[in-house]
């Protein structure tokens, strides 16, 4: 007669428990992805409805409530509609306060699953609104890493460099930048500007 730990049946009663609770994990653990899941659609469906509700009441001139609106938008860190909220922000100018917004870029910035295109976009934005009152290493800081980049926004952050530049006098480096977009290839910014501008400095 076979002794019983040597049959499979007496395998599985000798393993029945670490079995069992090996199922059991594994089941629970498909069942908190599944409600994990759901609750970051239901999270992410919310989220995309405030802000067409936002949309809506800046539409009906209702700015504070909008306001609250992208505010809490923004602080959800959503890849997506956090840095729209932000845009909207700005370009609306509906806060006068600029220690905020900065504030509020930096929530933005500090998104973990950012695309690289869209982190790109997000410090030239950044740039922009800061430019007036900015450092030059400030600036240079933020967009160098773009322009040694094969980024979509590369053309845009040496151009804006280059107006940086331009609007301060600072005609020689203006035209080290603007000299790197006649080279570049597949640019997607308009030329005319630049040349205009190379040409008054090349007058001066």
């Amino acid at each position: 007669m076979v002794p019983e730990e040597k049959t499979f049946s007496g395998y599985i009663r000798t393993y029945s428990k670490s079995i069992v609770s090996s199922l059991i994990i594994f089941f629970l653990a498909v069942i908190f992805y599944v409600w994990f899941d759901h609750n970051k659609m239901n999270k992410k469906l919310l989220i995309s409805e405030n802000f067409i509700d936002a949309k809506i009441l800046l539409s009906e001139k209702k700015i504070d409530k909008a306001l609250i609106l992208f505010t809490e938008i923004i602080s959800k860190k959503d890849k997506i509609y956090s840095p729209l909220a932000l845009f909207m922000v700005i370009d609306k100018d509906l806060l006068k306060d600029e220690n905020i917004v900065l504030e509020y870029f930096d929530t933005v910035l500090s998104i973990n699953n950012l695309e690289d295109e869209d982190l790109d976009l997000l410090k030239l934005k950044k740039a922009i609104y800061i430019a007036e009152n900015a450092k030059e290493e400030e600036l240079l800081n933020l967009l160098n890493p773009i322009i040694n980049s094969t980024s979509v926004w590369r053309s845009q952050s040496i151009k804006f460099i280059g107006d940086y530049y331009y609007s301060n006098k600072q005609f020689k480096k203006s035209k080290q930048y603007y000299s790197r977009l006649l080279t570049d290839e597949n640019l997607n910014i308009d030329l005319d500007d630049v040349k205009r501008k190379i040409k008054l400095i090349e007058n001066e």
